[in-house]
């Protein structure tokens, strides 16, 4: 099975937000993920994003710290408006190579 790329780059860029918003320890609404998503991608979207964000940021204390870059300390909102502005390009590769994986190993 070939998978084609442009729709794996789609999917990545409408994914970025709830990667971004996870990485910062904030909660994903399931519902819109499924819409953006689409419902038959929803499960794996979600395992991908997951899997990425644990690796994305870490919790000392009561502050966030980038993985990527290591500057820190964020809050919540910090952290995630970090990630999207300066990180928003990695994420989205994260997010393909995943995604990739994933949907690999299910098919």
């Amino acid at each position: 099975m070939g998978l084609n790329t442009s729709k794996l780059d789609s999917l990545s860029e409408r994914l970025i937000d709830f990667l971004a918003r996870r990485a910062s320890n904030k909660s994903i609404n399931a519902d819109k993920l499924r819409v953006v998503a689409g419902s038959s991608i929803a499960k794996i979207s979600l395992e991908a994003i997951e899997t990425v964000a644990r690796g994305i940021s870490r919790l000392e204390g009561a502050s966030l710290y980038c993985n990527i870059c290591g500057k820190g300390p964020f809050t919540k909102k910090g952290m995630y408006l970090h990630l999207t502005r300066l990180h928003k390009y990695e994420l989205k590769n994260m997010l393909i190579h995943e995604l990739r994986e994933k949907i690999l190993k299910n098919y």
